[in-house]
């Protein structure tokens, strides 16, 4: 036993090597850092959001400051991310103030920006994120005009900026912007001028909706574009509708001072009157303010409802007339059909009570009363029968001359 613990205590074990050593604690190294270069957010990216937070005033976030911090690891309230990059920031209907601030062009990855319904004044920073593809900033009280570089915004497929102060021309932005789909809601600004001509280029878009503004012009840019969803109204558009925008599914046009080259629909025409009463329908009017020149060349929407308003007038008056001419045939008919049967009521009682008609030549029989009268008359001799027999021919002879 003595032997085999004396072998045991002379072998030893050999350290490692020095450069396993060092091998393994550069591993562990490696390992204890590698969750913080996937989580730390890019420092950038943190330079915007504090800019960002420092413009809306500092108001009360869970999360945000004014200076460093790390937005995706410490979970910001609206912030979302992917790897260490800020890729979205949602902050709707919170009441947030301040302005929009001119550090938004720092986010490096940025997609959905939404800050809808809350009270965001200031001005469009010129200096927008190219990466945004949803842009959202309806609700606030943002004034000024639509920043031009809107076109550097080449990925966005979303955007609604309604009820806002927005005000001056849309900007002929959009030639770039082929992947806008929703342009969701311009409504409820102070917008004016023209649809500019790049619209026309918006070749994905299915909904637009720019109602209550002052914008102008025709709607000739947007006739080739794929809309499903359309609203124009309130606003000054004029010239006639391109026939293509009737195919739009949910196409609301509604307070436009529309003018249009082709006269309003006449009214159906009355039934034509009999021959007989011509003369007494001659003096009825033609309907010719269908024709109104006013209508034709495209006149003020005060006279085209003036003129309108004529030609109902006037098929009133003409519907009217025709019926009662119509009413006083039917009276008059009728009238003379009940004298009609008054009359042969009165003739048919004496046709019946009346003699049979005696033909020509015959002479006329009278009744004899005497006849029956010596007929009935018994007689007690042959004698005295013959003689009231004669008696009676001469009667007859007689009444017969």
């Amino acid at each position: 036993m003595d032997a085999r613990a004396a072998m045991r205590r002379s072998v030893r074990v050999a350290p490692p090597p020095l450069a396993s050593r060092a091998a393994v604690l550069l591993l562990l190294l490696l390992l204890s850092a590698l969750p913080l270069s996937l989580t730390y957010t890019y420092e950038q990216d943190v330079f915007a959001i504090n800019g960002l937070y420092t413009a809306l005033g500092s108001p009360s976030l869970p999360g945000w400051v004014t200076n460093g911090g790390d937005p995706c690891v410490e979970n910001w309230q609206g912030v979302g991310c992917a790897a260490s990059n800020i890729t979205a920031i949602t902050l709707s209907g919170i009441s947030l103030g301040g302005q929009l601030g001119n550090t938004l062009a720092n986010f490096t990855s940025i997609i959905t920006l939404e800050l809808s319904n809350n009270n965001i004044g200031g001005t469009i920073p010129d200096n927008l994120p190219v990466t945004l593809q949803r842009f959202f900033l309806s609700g606030n009280q943002l004034s000024g005009s639509l920043p031009s570089t809107l076109s550097t915004l080449t990925l966005l497929t979303d955007m609604s900026l309604s009820s806002n102060r927005l005000s001056g021309d849309i900007p002929d932005v959009f030639s770039a912007l082929t992947g806008l789909i929703n342009f969701r809601d311009f409504s409820s600004n102070n917008l004016t001028g023209p649809l500019p001509p790049s619209m026309g280029n918006l070749k994905a878009l299915t909904t637009l909706h720019i109602q209550d503004n002052q914008i102008s012009g025709t709607l000739n840019v947007l006739q080739d574009l794929p809309l499903k969803d359309l609203n124009i109204q309130n606003n000054l558009f004029s010239g006639p509708v391109p026939t293509k925008l009737f195919n739009v599914p949910n196409f609301q046009r509604d307070g436009n001072p529309f003018n249009t080259s082709i006269a309003p629909s006449p009214l159906p025409a009355a039934p034509a009157p009999s021959p007989s009463l011509s003369p007494s329908t001659g003096h009825v009017p033609s309907k010719e303010p269908t024709k109104s020149p006013d209508v034709t060349n495209g006149s003020s929407p005060a006279s085209g409802k003036h003129t309108i308003w004529t030609v109902k007038f006037v098929g009133y008056i003409l519907v009217g007339v025709v019926s009662a001419v119509v009413i006083v045939l039917m009276v008059m008919f009728c009238v003379s059909k009940h004298k009609e049967r008054k009359s042969k009521k009165d003739v048919h009682p004496k046709s019946k009570i009346g003699r049979e008609p005696q033909r020509l030549g015959e002479p006329k029989i009278k009744e004899v009363p005497e006849i029956k009268e010596h007929l009935v008359k018994p007689t007690n001799t042959v004698g005295k029968a013959s003689n009231v027999v004669s008696n009676t021919s001469e009667e007859l002879k007689v009444n017969a001359s």
